[in-house]
């Protein structure tokens, strides 16, 4: 049996595009994509767990949300350890991100 290590994701509240005042799990406006934040547990650690590979379902492309710059000490080896929001990309596979919505 192949285990694979997996982080939960929690989709960021955005704005909803007809209502503005009312915030939930809708798509960033400006990219439309969404925006999801690394789960914690209430000691501050990731929400991981080791799992069956064959339970998962899908693979999607995580782009990092790096705000207005990006830190010095991120590189393509350490951007998933120090950055904790990231935006799910609808570039990569758009039927699995319409089968999202």
């Amino acid at each position: 049996m192949f285990l694979a290590y997996v982080q939960r994701f929690d989709i960021v509240p955005q704005p909803n595009p007809q209502r503005p005042t009312q915030k939930g799990p809708y798509a960033e406006p400006s990219t439309g994509m969404y925006c999801l934040k690394r789960a914690r547990r209430s000691d501050g650690s990731f929400f991981g767990n080791v799992i069956a590979l064959g339970h998962i379902r899908a693979l999607v492309d995580l782009v990092p949300r790096l705000g207005e710059s990006a830190e010095r000490r991120l590189s393509k080896d350490t951007v998933l350890e120090h950055v904790s929001e990231f935006r799910l990309n609808k570039y990569f596979q758009k039927e699995l991100f319409y089968a999202l919505q």
